[in-house]
């Protein structure tokens, strides 16, 4: 009874064990991730802290929107171990979420080196804009090839805002970026170097600008001085101002009262949830000193009452500045004439001031009453024209002239929904399997994706267009999809072939898509195209024949080892070299021969000299790089059999010359010349026992003839 009770409690036990094991299979531990594919590791969350800004030990309790904390977030690898990877080998990639991040991550390694790999990442300050409380990015090992590791982290002191977005962040679209001249600018002259200082503001209450670039397009009589025409100012918070300084040059040739900078500026800044491009673009003016070659004084029509920036249905006044630039002339009968834009107009019953004379120098400030339209377009800014006609005094009488100019209303829409922004249709990323040689077919795998964070994209016409170098290969070259949801991805792949070409390049295929998306209820259509190019390489065709020897090979004696060769692909091959293994002497055992050239042709020669019989065996190692700079390696087998080495026979020569002695040799009738010519050959051809014998008997013959 005992014993059947003992057997009964293990078998319990060990019922229970594997029921422990099988839960904790079932329930990874706090913060690991997913099990991810092979040629990935898996990185596990140790803890997370949110501490204040600038702060190391002081911890955030709560975290409101628009409040900003650090965040250092330990990670532990499964898979690699610290010897594995250096600190500066790790790279992080910031997801788009509902927090924005100030200045790069910074890594530190925390384990020792024969512990799993332990890192911590400090975000020196992430800002909260009230939504989810996920925050996301993504872990790259560079030079390992392996993918990269998405880690999430569940912020649970994040609240998030009640009631749902924030309808003034939502309707107020992107923010305006003004850019205006700082100080006092004299009128410039042919030929004068200045420097304009421009202040950049974000004029926006809600949307900071993230990777800032303002781009100077200046008047044709206007040259830049500095080394690029964009200043990268990165990044613009709400309200704040940054100025720069642009240094240009007159030409030579003016014409009018002023001249303009074109000045664009390109930004992101955040919107539903995700980063939206978005552009501004205003005027500078550079008044022109003295008169034109005709005569006429120059005018100079400036914006000097900036409104700020106008809202839909605002009335306001701003302020123009006209000045006589001329130093000896007067414009007489000053007429100014206003012409609204599309969307703002006249506040007044006239659009026409008579302004009456400005003599050289003067100046006058026109206030001007302006009202704008009750919906205002998502377009930065809106154009007043401004135009003048006066009089002068040409000499011979008075001469009529104008002049005309725009001035820059910025504008921002206040009410309404805001129009959606458009999403692009992407290809993401790209492969081909690796090396394509010409003739070869491959699958080309593509990575098409939504940028959109919040508009999905349907109707989804893709087209590829090969261009020469390339082929689709067994099927259309049309594909098309259904949809792609906001931020989506869809992999396609189609059969390419590489086509044979006169050399190497990298032929291009040109990606088109054309799709619809929803904007407010309304149907609308965009298009979108890019280029991918995949480098295609001519397959190799060195063909090398048997090595080729003399007819005997002796001992002491040098004989060639000629191997043939032809390249009979279409691309050359580069930097051949040629190694002869094996024991024996040779004049040279590396040869350096070069490029072989498509269809080049000849023999690879080594000069060899045995120093003992028997058969030699041995190689000759060729070495040499084909258009993709991949090097490659052939081994040519050299064999022969060294006899042994030849001892003349000098007895033949005795008795030649006893026999001449006997018989007479008739040297009489043979000249000095030949006689020396016979005895040299004779020499030359002493240690050929054969060739000697041979040539004795034949002149024996000729003398008896004789």
């Amino acid at each position: 009874m005992r014993k059947n009770r003992g057997q009964f409690m293990r078998k319990l036990a060990g019922a229970m064990l594997a029921l422990c094991l099988l839960a904790a299979a079932s329930f990874p531990a706090f913060g690991a991730s997913e099990e991810k594919p092979d040629g990935t590791d898996t990185l596990t969350v140790e803890e997370y802290e949110l501490l204040k800004t600038g702060s190391s030990r002081e911890r955030v309790d709560v975290l409101c929107k628009k409040e900003s904390a650090a965040l250092v977030v330990t990670l532990r690898s499964e898979s690699l171990m610290t010897e594995d990877i250096k600190k500066s080998d790790i790279s992080i990639r910031k997801e788009k979420d509902s927090y924005r991040i100030s200045g790069s991550p910074s890594v530190k390694i925390i384990s020792k080196k024969e512990d799993n790999l332990t890192f911590q990442i400090r975000f020196s300050k992430i800002t909260y804009n009230g939504k989810a409380p996920d925050f996301g990015f993504q872990v790259k090992y560079k030079g390992t090839g392996m993918e990269s590791i998405p880690v999430h982290i569940d912020i649970t002191e994040a609240e998030e805002s009640s009631g749902g977005r924030d309808s003034r962040e939502d309707g107020t679209g992107q923010p305006v970026i003004r850019v205006e001249r700082v100080g006092e600018l004299q009128p410039v002259q042919a030929g004068e170097k200045i420097e304009l200082k421009l202040r950049v503001t974000n004029t926006s209450r809600d949307s900071d600008v993230e990777d800032l670039t303002v781009s100077m397009n200046p008047d044709p009589a206007l040259y830049l001085l500095d080394q690029t025409n964009s200043v990268y100012v990165k990044r613009l918070d709400t309200g704040e101002s940054r100025e720069i300084h642009v240094h240009m040059q007159v030409g030579p040739e003016l014409s009018g009262a002023s001249l303009s900078l074109e000045v664009e500026s390109k930004f992101s800044y955040s919107s539903s949830g995700g980063l939206t491009s978005g552009t501004c673009s205003q005027k500078i003016m550079v008044p022109v000193k003295g008169n034109s070659a005709l005569g006429q004084p120059l005018l100079d029509i400036s914006h000097v009452g900036d409104p700020g920036v106008v809202r839909a249905g605002q009335e306001f006044t701003t302020v123009v500045r006209i000045q006589n630039t001329s130093q000896n002339r007067a414009a007489s009968n000053l007429v100014m004439t206003v012409e609204p834009g599309e969307q703002i107009g006249l506040g007044e019953p006239e659009d026409t001031r008579l302004l009456g004379e400005l003599g050289p120098g003067q100046a006058a400030e026109v206030p001007i009453r302006l009202k704008a339209a009750g919906e205002l377009s998502q377009t930065a800014s809106q154009m007043v024209g401004i135009s003048l006609k006066f009089e002068y005094d040409g000499g011979k009488g008075a001469v009529q002239a104008a002049a005309s100019e725009k001035i820059v209303i910025h504008t921002q829409k206040s009410g309404g929904k805001c129009a959606v922004p458009t999403p692009n249709i992407i290809v993401r990323n790209y492969s081909y399997g690796g090396e394509v040689t010409a003739g070869q077919v491959f699958d080309l795998e593509m990575e098409i994706a939504n940028t959109s964070a919040s508009v999905p994209a349907e109707n989804i016409l893709m087209t590829l267009d090969t261009g020469e170098g390339l082929s689709i290969n067994s099927s259309s070259n049309t594909i098309y999809i259904p949809s792609l949801a906001p931020s989506a991805a869809e992999t396609k792949q189609v059969k390419v072939q590489a086509l044979f070409q006169s050399k190497l390049q990298s032929p291009k295929m040109e990606i088109s898509f054309k799709y619809e998306y929803m904007d407010q209820g309304e149907r609308k259509q965009n298009s979108t195209a890019e280029k991918i190019a995949i480098p295609v390489y001519q397959p190799d065709r060195l063909e090398i024949q048997t090595p080729e020897l003399g007819e005997e090979v002796r001992v002491n004696e040098e004989t060639a080892i000629s191997i043939p060769y032809v390249n009979k692909g279409r691309g050359q091959i580069y930097n051949v070299e040629a190694k002869l293994q094996g024991e024996v002497d040779a004049l040279q055992k590396n040869l350096n021969l070069g490029n072989f050239e498509s269809g080049k042709s000849g023999t690879i020669d080594f000069i060899v000299t045995p120093r003992q019989e028997g058969t030699f065996e041995g190689s000759v190692k060729l070495i040499y790089e084909d258009e993709a700079a991949n090097v490659k390696e052939l081994e040519i087998p050299v064999q022969f059999e060294a006899l042994p080495e030849e001892i003349p026979d000098f007895s033949q020569e005795e008795e030649f010359k006893n026999a001449e002695k006997n018989k007479g040799f008739p040297w009489i009738f043979l000249g000095g010349g030949a006689a020396a010519a016979l005895t040299g050959g004779f020499w030359a051809l002493r240690n050929k026992r054969k060739k000697a014998q041979e040539f004795l008997t034949e002149t024996q013959e000729e003398w008896q003839d004789e």
